[in-house]
């Protein structure tokens, strides 16, 4: 096979952005992904474009937005990106969640979105089919809807068209090492040598990583979606229940412990959001559960996510169920992704959590300035890679990272 440049391994919307973005600089590029692209959580999602509630987060979703409407100027398929915001309208159901939804639209604010709270019949008005007796609602100016797998295959295309080359169904099984240094990928086809590796493999990253030492700080969590319609006309906003997005300094997701397998504690942190999809359905959601196992622990979610839904939209009560599925998202105990140089010839690009679409095409000018030595885009420091400590027992790796981030 080819040697590369680079090879990026992994090809959900993370990876893709990398690819394209490192091909459009001229580097030879092979992107190697173990099923079809957007697979798992990148082609299972809402497709919503938020602006973080982490300041620190704000630049690289600033620069993801920004690439993605240029790319819509002229895609090489349909994303069904929205050009203006439609709006995120956080609802409360009583006095304790009307604190939280106060808190989300505080934090938006802080990073610079424009927010108003609408109570009475200034919140009917807003969202005519919302239940009547919610007590407040915020509404965000924010929240452009994008189809994520057809965004994510975009991004390779536009890789493949700057001359990256595109493998699919190809498990990659470990990488090549000279010494402490990585020299490209192990997969089932053979060896791909590269001047650098870049991880973009979401939650099977450490199947990667830890063989070499590396003992990186993601879990794995499960998110559900439950597709509802046709409804059209029947939600002018993105709806979302109050406390579903985390504010800095809050843990969106502990690890799973063995004694919480063994008492069967490890039940999903469940929310709502609803979005009116052009097609006239309603995607709703969501759930985060610490996950041990690559099938489903929990049948029952897809249940609770419907009924949450038709508690705040009350004619949903009538609306058919057409489908619903789960993805892997990675995410770290801080809530900001995992970027950067982890040792000579390795670059990680994970952790994104629930914000990956969000942030992918402003995360890959991060991964190329690594790479190349050029000027990062912005601060790198709060997702610097070589901010943790091995903790694992392997061979060590000089300067890689481990469990805490300094």
């Amino acid at each position: 096979m080819r040697p590369a440049d680079v090879v990026v391994v992994g090809g959900g919307v993370i990876g893709c952005a990398c690819a394209s973005e490192l091909a459009s600089r001229g580097l030879v590029v092979t992107l190697v992904e173990r099923e079809s692209l957007a697979a798992g959580a990148s082609g299972r999602n809402h497709g919503l474009l938020l602006v973080p509630t982490e300041p620190r987060l704000v630049p690289m979703a600033r620069l993801a937005l920004e690439s993605y409407l240029h790319l819509a100027e002229d895609p090489p398929l349909p994303l069904g990106l929205d050009t203006d915001p439609r709006g995120l309208l956080i609802v409360a159901t009583d006095d304790r969640e009307a604190a939280g939804a106060r808190a989300e639209a505080e934090a938006a604010a802080a990073c610079g979105v424009r927010v108003e709270r609408l109570v009475g019949t200034d919140l009917s008005r807003s969202e005519p089919r919302l239940a009547p007796d919610l007590v407040e609602g915020w509404l965000l100016h924010d929240g452009r809807l994008v189809d994520p797998a057809s965004l994510t295959v975009a991004l390779a295309l536009q890789a493949r068209a700057a001359g990256a080359e595109i493998l699919r169904n190809l498990p990659v099984r470990s990488l090549l090492m000279e010494g402490e240094v990585v020299r490209g990928v192990a997969t089932d086809d053979g060896p791909i040598e590269s001047n650098t590796v870049v991880v973009a493999a979401g939650p099977w990253s450490d199947r990667l990583l830890r063989p070499i030492g590396i003992d990186l700080p993601v879990i794995t969590a499960r998110g559900w979606l439950v597709r509802m319609g046709p409804a059209p006309g029947l939600l002018q906003h993105v709806v979302e229940g109050a406390g579903w997005h985390s504010v800095p300094g809050e843990d969106p997701m502990p690890p799973v412990l063995a004694g919480q397998v063994a008492r069967d504690e490890t039940g999903p942190l469940l929310g709502s959001v609803l979005q009116q999809n052009p097609d006239g359905t309603i995607l709703a959601g969501s759930s985060r559960q610490g996950v041990h196992s690559s099938e489903p622990e929990d049948h029952s979610i897809p249940g609770e996510i419907a009924r949450r839904a038709v508690r705040l939209v009350p004619d949903l009560d009538d609306v058919r169920v057409l489908g619903s599925w789960w993805g892997l998202r990675p995410m770290t105990p801080d809530a900001l992704p995992i970027v950067g140089v982890l040792t000579e010839g390795l670059v990680v690009a994970t952790g994104h959590g629930s914000f990956g679409v969000s942030l992918a095409a402003g995360t890959a000018p991060l991964v190329a300035a690594a790479i190349t030595g050029e000027a990062p885009p912005f601060d790198p420091d709060p997702f610097r890679a070589d901010g943790f400590a091995v903790k694992v027992e392997a061979a060590p790796v000089a300067g890689a990272p481990g469990s805490h981030r300094v």
